[in-house]
């Protein structure tokens, strides 16, 4: 993770920010982000944290800047991002040095790849090893075929189409290896298939909630406790039913900026 110390909204990278420009309360912002690192320490989650930027506003959300695997041969690599917004370069350095003292090979993606925003766009079954890849928006349908090159996961490429789900991590997050939360109006119908058929259980997030409360971008670090922003009535009893744990948290000043749980943290080896 990666205090807020510099989070503000101060340009307008996706929907949820144009409205927020200078509308963020940095006193709030910190002691909500103080509050879901508590919670992954709760879960018995060791957090550690990198240093924030010097006015890097959107540093805060980590889970955007690398891919970090294990290869199939046990070694601890990285896939630094290609961050789309200019705003957002400047970013990625910190987790070469970050990786670099933590022992992993870093791989830099080629000249050819314009943009690739990581864990933002790759949500993953460790479970099956299985790599969801979004594309469209903030990472190419192409880099896919060079992940794979140095990944040990299966990738599954989904199509994105509505714009204002920008991320994969804004319209699906895996549960388990069984159960999927999704927003159906993100995808293609072909993705749609795809998604179905590797998931037992679908639970479909009311769109007007997903909007509202981020729930896709909820958080399940261990196949049973669901962390995500506060508020839903569809969404929790969904969770609930389906024999998880719910873990409601404020993330309220972090969602001007388009992003709550599951940006907010990277999980790594």
């Amino acid at each position: 993770m990666c205090s807020p110390d510099y989070f503000e909204v101060n340009y307008s990278g996706n929907e949820f920010m144009k409205d927020n420009i200078d509308n963020v309360n940095k006193s709030a912002a910190m002691e909500q982000w103080k509050a879901l690192k508590n919670i992954y320490e709760t879960l018995n989650f060791r957090v550690d944290l990198i240093e924030p930027g010097k006015d890097l506003v959107d540093m805060v959300f980590t889970a955007n800047q690398s891919l970090p695997f294990i290869d199939k041969s046990g070694s601890k690599k990285v896939i630094l991002s290609k961050m789309k917004n200019e705003q957002r370069k400047n970013e990625v350095p910190y987790f070469r040095d970050f990786y670099k003292n933590n022992g992993y090979e870093i791989i830099e993606l080629p000249d050819e790849v314009e943009y690739f925003e990581s864990e933002g766009d790759c949500v993953i079954d460790y479970e099956r090893n299985i790599l969801f890849g979004g594309y469209g928006y903030r990472t190419q349908e192409r880099v896919y075929d060079i992940v794979s090159e140095y990944v040990n996961y299966k990738i599954v490429k989904l199509k994105l189409i509505n714009p204002v789900l920008y991320h994969l991590d804004t319209c699906m997050s895996v549960l388990n290896k069984d159960t999927v939360v999704i927003a159906e109006s993100a995808f293609d119908e072909e993705s749609l298939s795809a998604v179905r058929s590797y998931f037992k259980n679908i639970i479909k997030a009311d769109e007007e909630e997903n909007m509202k409360y981020f729930v896709c971008n909820c958080h399940c670090p261990d196949g049973k406790n669901v962390i995500v922003q506060k508020g839903s009535v569809n969404f929790k009893n969904d969770i609930i039913k389906n024999g998880f744990n719910l873990i409601e948290v404020e993330t309220a000043e972090f969602m001007k900026s388009g992003g709550s749980v599951f940006c907010m943290k990277l999980m790594y080896f």
